[in-house]
């Protein structure tokens, strides 16, 4: 029926289309009346009726149409229902045209921590040692339409992959282990993303767990971020530059924040990060020398950020912003803002969006594609609607 269209949890482009008619008529409205400060486009604050999962969402990708999860969840179900739920271990496909499940089900048998796509695979990182029936230990590539395991790519990473980013035919991996394919690996490594044999010329070398790995928008250089304060014995405070063939810290990007880094965006106008400390830390990295340009706290750990049309997303287990300055537990000058805030891109400034998600630890994932800011967390219940584990906003 025609009416399903504006219902919650029959989600088709009859809504969007008429919830973006309905909102651009209001701006004319308004305009007609008065012309406020701008403020950066955000995404709605209620998400789009799409599948929900039965636990934490980790890590998001959407590529070619489709939002690939990885988590600690065994099963998804449709928006806004507690029944109908179908299988999914640890990592699950949806459609970002319609939210419904995809048969993509590679089944892993622990946590998936990060999720890499290309090359015609779907990469898996994390702390299990079983994909479909197939020993993989922490780190696997598969099928991107079913899932089924690629045969040969076993790299046999020591400990868990946190963070996996894709150059061509280069994987760069991040994480918590000490050896690759047996062979000795700090905490950072680089695999053929054919075969998943090591590099052995890319070599650089953690002192301490790396959370992040993301690529320069162009390219050029590897960013990586997390708890460690040196690269290959040189001071590097919780987020370096790397060269692409060696892994050698850039000499240029010399600074870093005094806190342990969550996640990391990377995109044309700089590197952006969340973190730790005195409460929870956000900011903005000037791309070449790695100086802050802007820095925003709250009163809980930021645990994902994400940037898409000039804003900065934020997410985390905090319930208040406390102002373009370091996190603190407890803010002088709090400004509620329940797991999730937006930031302007270039000035760092807080804007009105404001969805508020439930849960203790909050929002664990943030990925920004196109129209679209897709959250993954603890959550059941975000922008107003009773929705678990995953949420999709849309312009």
């Amino acid at each position: 029926m025609s009416g399903n269209r504006f219902i919650w949890g029959s989600r088709m482009f009859g809504k969007r289309t008429l919830r973006r008619a309905i909102a651009s008529a209001a701006v004319l409205v308004v305009a007609a009346f008065a012309a406020p400060a701008a403020e950066a486009a955000v995404v709605h604050s209620a998400p789009v009726p799409t599948y929900q999962t039965n636990g934490r969402v980790n890590v998001i990708v959407i590529q070619g149409g489709v939002i690939y999860l990885g988590g600690q969840f065994t099963a998804v179900r449709p928006a806004g229902s507690s029944s109908g739920s179908v299988t999914r271990n640890h990592a699950a496909a949806l459609s970002l045209a319609t939210g419904q499940v995809l048969p993509w089900n590679p089944d892993v048998n622990g946590t998936v921590q990060s999720l890499a796509v290309g090359n015609g695979r779907v990469y898996l990182g994390g702390s299990f040692s079983n994909v479909g029936g197939t020993s993989r230990t922490r780190l696997a590539a598969v099928d991107p339409s079913i899932g089924a395991v690629v045969p040969g790519f076993n790299p046999r990473p020591s400990g868990s992959v946190n963070s996996l980013a894709l150059a061509g035919n280069t994987l760069y991996a991040g994480g918590n282990f000490s050896t690759v394919s047996g062979i000795p690996r700090a905490n950072l490594a680089a695999v053929d993303a054919t075969s998943g044999a090591l590099i052995t010329t890319w070599t650089p070398s953690a002192d301490d767990v790396v959370k992040a790995v993301d690529m320069a928008a162009d390219g050029s250089r590897v960013y990586v971020a997390g708890n460690f304060t040196t690269v290959n014995g040189t001071s590097r405070r919780h987020v370096a530059a790397l060269d692409t063939a060696s892994g050698a810290p850039i000499s240029s990007f010399s600074h870093g924040p005094s806190y342990a880094v969550v996640d990391m965006a990377v995109d044309a106008n700089g590197v952006f990060l969340a973190g730790a400390g005195g409460g929870g830390n956000f900011a903005e990295l000037n791309l070449t020398t790695g100086a802050t340009v802007w820095q925003g706290g709250t009163n809980g750990n930021a645990q994902a950020i994400a940037t898409l049309d000039g804003v900065v997303y934020v997410g985390g287990h905090f319930d208040n912003y406390c102002g373009m300055r370091s996190g603190q537990h407890t803010c002088t000058t709090p400004i509620t803002r329940h797991k999730l805030l937006a930031v302007d891109e270039t000035t760092g400034s807080l804007l009105s969006w404001n969805p508020s998600a439930n849960s203790t630890l909050g929002v664990f994932a943030l990925t920004g594609s196109g129209t679209v800011l897709a959250a993954g967390g603890d959550f059941t219940r975000i922008g107003g609607r009773s929705q678990q584990g995953f949420a999709e906003f849309t312009e």
